[in-house]
């Protein structure tokens, strides 16, 4: 059949009519297709950087989950060895009262832990009946005491840590699991709160009575939550009255490992949320949810908030252990009078 000139036209129009729109369909796939890689991408994005949050925050509870169980294990490993010094003490004393002939009652004792007992419990009795003036005079026994500052002065209970740094160490600061809140106000801090027997502070006034009666030195020693520790020592460590603010009148050279973060509070008044000493007229310890030797604020924040965390300054913290603002684990504070 011939086709002629008027009908190839119309089919040749019809076929570029259909080219035309493969073309625009073509097109309009292109642009689905690449819209639906770009959703798909910012999608893969936005899951990835979920993925690593997630994992970041789980790494983060693992740690300090750890370093908690770490600090646990400190504590109980510390008190072992307490008891242990206790027992190893009280056995040799039995040894030494005991009279010809009485060797196996002794044996018996020992083994039905009778006259153990009750020279640990006479011990301790010892230590509240007869008040010492230093820990020095307790050397080899770390234990809490009762303790007398001076001939007028009213005895308090004291721990006395003798394992470490050559020992004769009072305590005047302990942290390590969080269990005592420490953004406490000023009549707490000048008379002191916790338990010896955990986390504590010893208080403002006793530890100016304590250190205006004899020279004293100071150490610090502080942990992260990642277990860097380090110490910073002070060779000189004294505290005024409460009419000067308890303000850290006398702070000597530092040596340690821990770096020094403390001299920068030397000569500072004490300050609490409700009691502001600083000479700045900063409201530190309300912003460092915390109680220090603040001047506009600080380089630590020992009495801050205990938490795992970075570049937050209410946190418990001492900022040349490793240059950052990152909450510590574990804080203690010891003075030791001088020897001349």
């Amino acid at each position: 059949m011939a086709v002629d000139g008027n009908e190839l036209q119309q089919l040749m129009s019809k076929l570029e009519a259909l080219k035309d729109k493969l073309q625009e369909v073509e097109y309009s796939m292109k642009n689905s297709i690449k819209e639906t890689e770009q959703r798909l991408e910012k999608n893969f994005a936005k899951l990835e950087k979920d993925m690593k949050h997630s994992y970041k925050q789980v790494d983060d509870a693992m740690k300090e989950r750890d370093a908690t169980l770490q600090t646990t294990l400190s504590k109980l490993e510390t008190n072992m060895k307490t008891m242990n010094n206790s027992l190893q003490g009280a056995m040799r004393q039995v040894v030494q009262n005991v009279q010809p002939g009485e060797e196996n009652n002794v044996a018996k004792c020992m083994v039905n832990g009778s006259t153990v007992t009750e020279q640990n419990n006479k011990t301790q009795v010892d230590h509240f009946e007869h008040p010492i003036y230093s820990c020095r005079q307790m050397a080899n026994i770390s234990d809490k005491y009762l303790f007398r500052s001076g001939e007028d002065s009213k005895p308090f209970e004291v721990l006395c840590e003798q394992a470490k740094f050559d020992g004769g160490w009072t305590v005047i600061q302990r942290r390590y699991e969080g269990s005592v809140d420490f953004y406490r106000n000023w009549t707490e801090y000048r008379n002191g709160f916790g338990n010896v027997d955990g986390e504590f502070w010893l208080g403002l006034e006793y530890m100016h009575q304590i250190t205006n009666n004899r020279s004293h030195e100071l150490i610090v020693e502080v942990m992260d939550f990642e277990g860097n520790n380090g110490y910073a020592k002070y060779d000189e460590f004294e505290i005024g009255s409460e009419a000067e603010f308890y303000a850290l009148k006398k702070l000597g050279a530092y040596s340690g490992t821990a770096g020094d973060s403390m001299s920068f509070s030397r000569n500072k008044n004490f300050s609490t949320f409700d009691q502001n000493n600083d000479q700045t007229g900063k409201t530190c310890a309300k912003d460092s949810i915390g109680a220090w030797w603040y001047y506009g604020c600080t380089q630590t924040n020992l009495n801050g908030r205990r938490r795992y965390a970075r570049n937050d300054g209410t946190l418990m913290s001492w900022y040349h252990l490793k240059e950052d603002w990152r909450g510590l684990s574990f804080s203690r504070m010891m003075i030791r009078d001088i020897i001349d």
